[in-house]
């Protein structure tokens, strides 16, 4: 007789297994996770302690500036850290809001502003563009790198404040000349780290891919790209700021239209509260550049934290 099928320890090791199958599954059952519902998630995104404190640090600010006490000037162990501001140069935030109202219906101000946002945008636009491709392909290509890699090195170095009056004598004083200058500057923004990218992806994870069959369309779909958005987005969000800043330049040097013209109009004839609001209202459209940006990486990084994927970065 075959007794060794009915023996009670086989008997014994089979209960404790079905016991032990059945605990981990009920221990790794996924149903059971608390699920977060989109208001708790949208809380917990919002930050409200955080968010609480940055509106207690502006108040402050502002209270400190429209009691013109930052006027005074100040000392720490008898080095001058603020000088003291005479009346003529002086600017409050109440003078600011004042000037907004004032321009609020005025057609001339919102012509300004829409050659200033467009300079900025296609400035962006076609430096951001044209830097992924380049950067993609130096990245890519060894040879290339090394080819070209001096050359763009040598253009990075030029001066752009002293490359600005140029373009405006090639481009003349309308927006050709400030829209080349951001392209410039925002190429070199983004190509830079586009390029370090894609020279640093993974060869083991290209091999893997190759290995499985991929195409290289394939492999640049599911393995370079994945691999080089957080950089391209941290480098779209400073190309944003940095595009901005280089056609107000322009716009400070030679122009017929504009936020910068407007500002530094107003700089020359000592109306501070007015350039405090046009400073301001270029430093939001900056924020809403990168208020877009972070929307877009919400949605193409997707496997970061939420925590510490879309957020606007500080001006």
């Amino acid at each position: 007789m075959k007794s060794s099928n009915n023996d009670p320890a086989d008997n014994t090791v089979g209960v404790g297994n079905s016991e032990s199958n059945a605990d981990s599954g009920k221990r790794f059952d996924l149903s059971t996770l608390p699920t977060e519902t989109g208001t708790q998630k949208l809380i917990r995104r919002i930050d409200l302690p955080v968010q609480l404190t940055r509106i207690a640090i502006l108040a402050f600010i502002l209270w400190i500036w429209e009691s013109r006490k930052i006027f005074s000037g100040l000392k720490v162990f008898g080095v001058e850290i603020l000088p003291e501001i005479i009346p003529l140069f002086q600017g409050v935030p109440t003078e600011a809001w004042d000037y907004v109202t004032q321009v609020w219906d005025d057609s001339l101000f919102w012509q300004d502003f829409w050659v200033t946002l467009q300079e900025a945008l296609l400035g962006f636009l076609y430096g951001s563009l044209s830097g992924f491709i380049v950067g993609m392909l130096l990245g890519r290509f060894k040879r290339a790198q090394k080819v070209f890699s001096p050359f763009l090195i040598f253009t990075n170095a030029v001066p752009k404040i002293a490359l600005a009056p140029i373009l405006i004598l090639w481009y003349g004083v309308d927006i050709g000349s400030k829209v080349a200058l951001a392209t410039i500057i925002v190429f070199f923004i983004v190509q830079i780290p586009v390029m370090a990218a894609v020279s640093g992806v993974d060869p083991d994870l290209d091999t893997v891919a190759t290995s499985m069959g991929a195409t290289q369309m394939q492999k640049f779909k599911l393995v370079v790209i994945p691999g080089i958005l957080g950089p391209l987005f941290g480098a779209l969000r400073l190309a944003s700021i940095y595009a901005i800043l280089s056609v107000v330049f322009g716009e400070f040097l030679a122009s017929k239209r504009g936020l910068g013209q407007r500002l530094l109009y107003q700089i020359n004839n000592f109306g501070m509260g007015a350039a405090i609001a046009l400073m301001s209202l270029l430093a939001l459209l900056a924020l809403f550049f990168n208020a877009g940006i972070g929307f877009m990486e919400r949605k193409f990084l997707r496997w970061q934290d939420d925590t510490t994927r879309g957020n606007v970065v500080s001006l």
